[in-house]
């Protein structure tokens, strides 16, 4: 089960360039493909983030208002792959994923 700590606490990050992303788990492979070669952050059944850049001006804060960006459609995307471990996405499965302990 994900449990995404930074939605719980209300918190997004915001890139210098004014991209909202959910977390800095998300930023960073989306920086790490940006300058490689080998694309290896869109690998493995990533398609969650890889719709992501299909919306980045939706999804910028100098492009769009913040009650908008919070509404916007990606976002329930990303909370839906959560119920569907074929499209969760890594960062995701790694970083907020409950361990049986914490789920009871």
């Amino acid at each position: 089960m994900i449990k995404c700590k930074w939605r719980d606490e209300k918190r997004v990050l915001v890139n210098i360039d004014g991209q909202v992303w959910p977390c800095c788990y998300l930023v960073n492979n989306e920086y790490e493909y940006a300058v490689s070669d080998s694309k290896s952050g869109y690998e493995d059944n990533q398609e969650v983030l890889e719709s992501y850049s299909s919306y980045k001006d939706e999804l910028n804060i100098f492009k769009n208002d913040m009650d908008s960006i919070n509404r916007h459609q990606w976002w329930k995307e990303l909370e839906r792959s959560w119920s569907d471990e074929s499209k969760t996405l890594k960062q995701c499965a790694k970083w907020c994923t409950l361990k049986e302990e914490e789920n009871e």
